[in-house]
């Protein structure tokens, strides 16, 4: 089992999960977006509320707001040793007490920890009138995707199998019908022989082999797997590719116990 970065950045990658299996490429994105822990939002106090929004709409919208995480320095509630009633080892308190006319950002909330703060300071929660005022106390925890959507490290995390496209010499004639009705154009010409020239782009949709009269077009399956990831800004990709797979071991772990105990 290999991987290949084709794009990287902190929040986006783009990579081949060679000789795999698509039991472990689906674990895999699965624990991903289910099982790596980010801080976020879990309840708000509200001591003044005036705007025009009720607090059950604030609380919805900021606690879908990203938040930087240190996974180091924070515990879960169910694993801290407070029993999960909270405290600062695993939770975070954000203030925020703005007054109108004003339109209140992310940006906004003052964090007791400089290192749990919003992702981005540009997000927009309420717009504020002349007189109108906002006291809010928010408190943010560590969760997985499992238990709520606004925990989630990626907004995007997928993966497609990277087929094998064979082209019979002896039975094509050059026709070029398979260019014309690719979709993502994955065929070229190549002193006058065609070649598959994106590989990485092809959909699996077999439209090159159903417009191939000579049936010279073969598309197989392979164990290659292409991964596409955008995260959220809570933690770099690759550590949330890193704790995916710490996941997978302690839960493949926790079943070899389960069997050995049988």
């Amino acid at each position: 089992m290999k991987i290949e970065f084709i794009q990287e950045n902190e929040n986006f990658a783009k990579f081949i999960l060679k000789d795999s299996s698509i039991t472990f490429a689906n674990s895999w994105r699965r624990a991903m977006k289910s099982y790596v822990p980010t801080m976020a939002v879990d309840y708000i106090d509200v001591y003044l509320n005036t705007s025009f929004l009720y607090d059950e709409i604030l609380a919805h919208r900021i606690g879908l707001i990203p938040l930087k995480t240190n996974l180091e320095k924070y515990n879960p509630q169910e694993k801290c040793v407070c029993n999960g009633e909270g405290c600062p080892n695993c939770q975070v308190s954000l203030r925020l007490n703005v007054e109108g006319p004003k339109v209140v950002y992310s940006g906004d909330f003052i964090s007791e920890d400089p290192e749990i703060v919003p992702v981005f300071e540009d997000i927009p929660i309420v717009e504020l009138y002349k007189d109108q005022q906002l006291m809010i106390e928010a408190v943010a925890r560590l969760g997985t995707g499992k238990e709520h959507a606004k925990f989630q490290p990626v907004s995007l995390c997928s993966y497609k199998i990277i087929p094998k496209i064979e082209i019979e010499r002896g039975k094509c004639n050059l026709c070029k019908r398979c260019i014309e009705v690719c979709p993502r154009d994955v065929f070229g010409v190549e002193d006058e022989d065609i070649k598959v020239e994106r590989i990485l782009d092809c959909s699996f949709c077999l439209e090159c082999v159903k417009a191939c009269d000579e049936k010279a077009i073969t598309v197989l399956e392979t164990n290659n797997f292409l991964f596409t990831i955008e995260g959220l800004g809570q933690l770099p990709i690759r550590v949330v590719m890193k704790k995916a797979l710490e996941v997978l071991k302690e839960k493949a772990e926790e079943m070899n116990r389960i069997l050995e105990a049988v």
